[in-house]
C-alpha cells in the first residue's frame, strides 16, 4: 500500500505546488506521474488543465477516478510507454517519484518522445545535501524516516549536482534548478522570538545565499536536447 500523499488545496496551493502551477502554460495538456488520489490532479483540471494521470498504487488511483480525473493504473517502469501512451504532452510532471525509480535514467530518457516539440518537464525532488542531512552524517547517522528526505522508500538521493547529472545524462537540458521549501537552523526556537515575516525573511535570505544547504525540495524544469 502507497503512503498518504494526500493534501488538502481547499485554501489553495503553496511551496512546490504553487511554483509548479505557476510555470505551467495555460490550457496545458500534461502528464503527471504519480498523481496519487488526484489532489493535484484536480487542482489542474479546475484551472484549465487537461490531465493524464498515472499511479501505481490502485486504491489512491480509484479515489483519483471518482474526483473525475483520468488516471492510467500502472508501474511505469514496467510498461512500455510508446505503446500504452499514445498521445504528446505540453508538460510531463514528475512531483516526488523520480527518486522512487529504479531505473530513473531509463524512464526519463523513454519520457522524451512524449513531449510535444516545445514541451518540457518539471520534476520536483528532495535535496540530500539540506543542512540536517549533513548534520546526521557528520554524527555517524543515515536513518531513514516514514516521510521527506529520507523517506525509506526513497531508492536514491539527489544533490542540486547529482540532480543535474542525472537529467543531463538522460537527454536533457537544465532550464531552472530552484529551492520550493526549506527551513534553517533552530528555526523552533527562533520563531518565539522573532516575528513571523522577520522568520521569513530570514529563512528566504538564507536560502538564496546558500541554497545547496538550506533547500528541502528542488523544482527542476528541463527540456529535451
Amino acid at each position: 500500500m502507497a503512503q498518504n500523499y494526500n493534501r488538502d488545496f481547499s485554501l489553495g496551493i503553496v511551496g512546490k505546488y504553487a511554483e509548479v502551477a505557476n510555470r505551467l502554460p495555460p490550457q496545458s495538456f500534461i502528464l503527471e506521474i504519480g498523481c496519487h488520489t488526484g489532489y493535484f490532479t484536480q487542482f489542474l483540471m479546475q484551472n484549465g488543465h487537461d490531465v493524464l494521470g498515472i499511479e501505481i498504487d490502485e486504491s489512491a488511483s480509484r479515489v483519483a477516478v471518482e474526483k473525475g480525473c483520468k488516471v492510467l493504473c500502472c508501474n511505469i517502469e514496467n510498461i512500455d510507454i510508446q505503446k500504452n501512451i499514445d498521445q504528446k504532452f505540453d508538460v510531463i510532471l514528475l512531483m516526488d517519484v523520480v527518486e522512487h525509480f529504479v531505473y530513473p535514467e531509463k524512464i526519463l530518457l523513454s519520457l522524451k518522445s512524449l513531449l510535444k516539440p516545445d514541451g518540457k518537464v518539471i520534476i520536483t525532488g528532495p535535496n540530500v545535501g539540506y543542512w540536517a542531512v549533513r548534520k546526521n552524517l557528520l554524527l555517524g547517522r543515515w536513518n531513514y524516516s516514514e516521510s521527506g528526505i529520507m523517506d525509506r522508500t526513497h531508492l536514491h538521493f539527489y544533490t542540486a549536482d547529482t540532480w543535474k547529472d542525472l537529467l543531463e545524462k538522460s537527454g536533457y537540458q537544465v532550464v531552472q534548478l530552484i529551492p520550493t521549501e526549506g527551513m534553517i537552523p533552530f528555526e523552533q526556537y527562533l520563531s518565539k522570538v522573532l516575528k513571523q515575516d522577520t522568520l521569513v525573511k530570514l529563512r528566504n535570505l538564507m536560502i538564496k545565499i546558500m541554497p545547496e544547504l538550506f533547500t528541502i525540495v528542488w523544482l527542476i524544469e528541463v527540456s529535451p536536447t
